[in-house]
């Protein structure tokens, strides 16, 4: 389906998360911090980061702020227990929003959701780096 990267600090979320994608046909790719997290995006080929607030928003601004350095920044789903969530969300521009806890079947969903949304052209069909022939 699509490639996933879940940015969970806790082991056990992360694993009940990546084995729920896994299960529902997407690849995943755990990570536990700000600087994995960044370094995996940078390696291109995901289609939806999964971000849990567990920072109280400093990570997910510095992430991110990161992120929109990348020339393709993949949607942000935020899951957060702040009171604030739903602000930080807006803020930082998420594709989605799960409010903590959450049910399996919920992050499921969104990512399912944010990810069919999620079309990618091919490089080859964006007329700004098609090859031109030029008349000599």
């Amino acid at each position: 389906m699509s490639a996933v990267l879940v940015v969970q600090p806790d082991v056990l979320l992360a694993d009940q998360w990546g084995q729920a994608l896994t299960r529902t046909g997407h690849a995943v790719l755990l990570v536990r911090g700000l600087s994995e997290a960044i370094d995996r995006v940078r390696e291109g080929g995901l289609d939806v980061v999964l971000l849990d607030d567990t920072g109280g928003g400093s990570v997910v601004h510095d992430l991110v702020a990161e992120l929109e350095r990348l020339p393709d920044m993949p949607p942000v789903i935020l899951v957060s227990a702040s009171p604030r969530a739903p602000e930080l969300s807006a803020q930082i521009g998420a594709a989605g929003f799960l409010p903590k806890p959450c049910a399996t079947e919920d992050l499921l969903d969104v990512v399912g959701r944010v990810a069919s949304a999620t079309v990618r052209p091919h490089p080859f069909e964006d007329e700004t780096t098609a090859p031109r022939l030029k008349d000599f």
